[in-house]
């Protein structure tokens, strides 16, 4: 081999070594088909199952909300040569979609809902988001979205006697991390992913409220004792909320979803031991390729 050739074999050793592998903190969350069922509890009563919504625009301004943030610099703090980066957006009820992201070096975030004329005003939602980081800078990400924009005031509608009413979405979520911990790094890796329905109505005695929230949530972190390295969860599948009225008149209910996806990396500022391992083989091919070509004829 040329010498040429063997200096550029350690050079290539050499920048593997050098070249940082960048901590990725990635979430993601994501409704779709999202169906409203009424189901007759007593089909003897003389009363159709059915359900009404009831958008009011003096209540309901804002049918859907979707926000979030990116920043990145020094230890993630936000000081001097930080960027910082956020988005808030809505949209009018029911007939307007509403999206909206944010970019800095290393770090992104963006959200969407998708707007329906119909039943609960929407029809698909997403999050997602990266947060990358260098030697000496880290990212943080995060993004929410819900529909109705507020969660103290929720979708009313009215349902009919022994009644039951499902609202349900097919659900995703993920998160995943790459490197988890650095020794001396402020932080450590994490990312989450979370989601929800809420159902509500009144029971039978005009008083009580009977409440039904479903949850499911992923997360990543390392903590004090795992191996060092990366890792990922997640989840999908149907995501359910539900009232019944059992009383003989119909009855006003609520109706809220949300997601909700957060992110943060770490300094990588020493090179993983696989890279180490690159080196250290690579300088002793290096090494042997020398001796050869001395080696006296």
């Amino acid at each position: 081999m040329k010498p040429v050739a063997i200096h550029a074999l350690a050079a290539a050793c050499l920048a593997a070594a050098a070249a940082p592998a960048l901590a990725d903190a990635h979430s993601t969350a994501t409704f779709g088909n999202v169906t409203v069922t009424v189901i007759d509890l007593d089909v003897n009563d003389g009363i159709d199952a059915g359900i009404t919504f009831f958008p009011e625009p003096t209540r309901y301004f804002a049918g859907a909300l979707v926000r979030g943030e990116a920043n990145f610099g020094p230890n993630g703090s936000q000081g001097p040569g930080t960027q910082y980066r956020s988005f808030f957006t809505r949209g009018a009820w029911q007939d307007t979609d509403v999206s909206g992201g944010v970019q800095v070096d290393l770090a992104s975030v963006s959200g969407s809902v998708t707007a329906s004329a119909t039943g609960v005003g929407f029809t698909a939602l997403s999050l997602s988001g990266s947060a990358l980081s260098t030697p000496e800078e880290r990212s943080h990400i995060w993004a929410y979205a819900s529909v109705p924009a507020n969660p103290f005031g929720h979708l009313d509608y009215v349902l009919t006697a022994n009644t039951r009413v499902v609202f349900s979405v097919d659900a995703s979520m993920s998160a995943r991390t790459t490197i988890g911990h650095v020794a001396g790094a402020p932080e450590s890796e994490s990312a989450s992913a979370r989601m929800g329905l809420y159902a509500s109505g009144m029971a039978a005695d005009g008083t009580t409220l009977l409440e039904d929230l479903q949850e499911r949530g992923v997360s990543v972190a390392y903590t004090d004792g795992d191996a060092p390295g990366g890792a990922s969860d997640s989840w999908s599948g149907v995501l359910s909320a539900s009232f019944s009225n059992l009383g003989g008149s119909s009855t006003e209910g609520e109706f809220w979803a949300y997601a909700e996806i957060s992110g943060d990396s770490v300094i990588s500022a020493v090179p993983e031991p696989s890279t180490w391992g690159m080196l250290l083989g690579g300088l002793g091919l290096v090494g042997a390729m020398a001796r050869r070509r001395n080696r006296p004829l």
